[in-house]
């Protein structure tokens, strides 16, 4: 009888080391996986952006030129479209002969000053002269009122003398005194003596008539006088007038320039650089203001991402991203994160989710994520709105993200 065989039980084993083998090769494997990923954040729900600026006209106008293809490339400054400056190089010419009148007007405006000021002080000079010279008359004719007075006074007595003396020889050439001739001769005198009177009286009502004349010239210069006195009110006026005749030339110099600054809008320039998408604008069309001609593409690009709110306990700016663009597989750019907005995705919809209500659902938020892009690949267009999908290192510690992290 031969001997049971021992292959079975060696086979067995055999198979189980295998079994084991691939079970410690797996778990390995998997183990490593893990380790190699810890600290790596991917999301695919991200896509290049950059500012889209909408390029509109200042001013309207009727277009003559456009110098710009769609999806070209310009730079700063480059002329994109011309409107029609015609009508508004006639308006520059109107400001700017303006501007001449209003500086005109200005420089007559001080010279009339000058003028007014001047004339004001001689006027005052003649009107202190002219009061002087009457009341130095009035002082003249009221020493000649006294003269006239006395002299009426002496020729009243002199005519009553006369009168006495007449009247004496009339008595005695009655009593045959005196003959007819001193008669006469009494009588003579007595006469010469009444006229005598009656021209200082005369002359007195003149003396009196020129007083009154120049008291009231002396009222008249005084308020003459009164009226020029006021030079520092002539000045003030007259100043004010050169003042606002000065405004009016800065008022001109502002409609001035503002007719430059439109004559300039009607060149449409690019603001900066880029690429002209979307252009709109053609030759004989007529513009409003504000009117967009073209949507400008700006060359800084970065990416918009969205992580869940599970993701983001350990990012912070300034780590290491890895960039992959849907659109140029095998392409791989680099960045790090630049900032991580103040708020999550949903507060900035039109309509913010409001959990107050007894129906609520908890949802995993995403938190909007901006990548800086390092070193972009010359020979690949990348352009706005691509789909990407990005994996952030937060094992990496730069010293900003340490900076932030000691912030925070």
């Amino acid at each position: 009888m031969s001997e049971p065989s021992s292959s079975p039980p060696a086979r067995g084993k055999k198979s189980l080391v295998i079994i084991l083998s691939i079970i410690a090769i797996g778990g390995g494997i998997t183990l490593w996986q893990v380790l190699a990923h810890r600290g790596l954040e991917s999301t695919d729900n991200a896509q290049l952006e950059a500012e889209i600026v909408g390029i509109p006209t200042r001013i309207g106008g009727t277009v003559t030129e456009v110098l710009v293809r769609d999806n070209q490339r310009v730079q700063a400054g480059d002329v994109l479209a011309r409107l029609d400056d015609a009508p508004l190089k006639a308006k520059l010419a109107q400001a700017e002969a303006a501007v001449a009148a209003a500086e005109a007007s200005a420089a007559a405006a001080d010279l009339d000053a000058r003028v007014a000021t001047r004339n004001a002080s001689g006027n005052l000079d003649v009107a202190e002269a002219t009061k002087a010279t009457v009341e130095s008359a009035a002082k003249t004719a009221k020493t000649g009122l006294r003269e006239a007075q006395a002299a009426v006074r002496a020729a009243e007595a002199a005519a009553s003398q006369a009168r006495s003396d007449k009247d004496r020889a009339e008595n005695l050439r009655q009593g045959g005194v005196l003959t007819e001739a001193d008669l006469q001769a009494a009588v003579t005198r007595a006469s010469v003596a009444a006229a005598n009177l009656e021209a200082a009286r005369a002359r007195l009502d003149n003396v009196r008539a020129s007083l009154d004349q120049a008291e009231v010239r002396i009222g008249e210069a005084s308020a003459r006088v009164d009226q020029t006195n006021d030079l520092a009110t002539l000045e003030a006026l007259a100043k004010a007038r050169a003042d606002a005749a000065r405004a009016q030339v800065g008022v001109a110099k502002a409609a001035r320039d503002v007719a430059a600054l439109d004559l300039g809008y009607t060149t449409i320039r690019a603001p900066q650089a880029g690429i002209v998408s979307k252009k709109t604008v053609a030759v004989g069309q007529v513009l409003a203001a504000g009117q967009s001609v073209a949507q400008l593409v700006t060359d800084g690009l970065w990416v918009g991402a969205n992580f869940k709110e599970t993701q983001v306990a350990a990012m912070r700016p300034g780590q290491r991203v890895k960039v992959e663009v849907d659109a140029f597989p095998g392409v791989e750019v680099v960045g790090e994160v630049e900032s991580m907005a103040g708020a999550t995705g949903a507060r900035f919809s039109l309509l913010p989710p409001d959990n107050a209500t007894g129906n609520f659902t908890k949802v995993v938020q995403r938190v909007p994520v901006r990548v800086k892009l390092v070193g972009l690949p010359s020979d690949v267009p990348l352009r706005a709105g691509l789909s990407v999908s990005i994996t952030v290192d937060t094992r990496a510690t730069t010293p900003r993200a340490a900076e932030t992290a000691r912030v925070d």
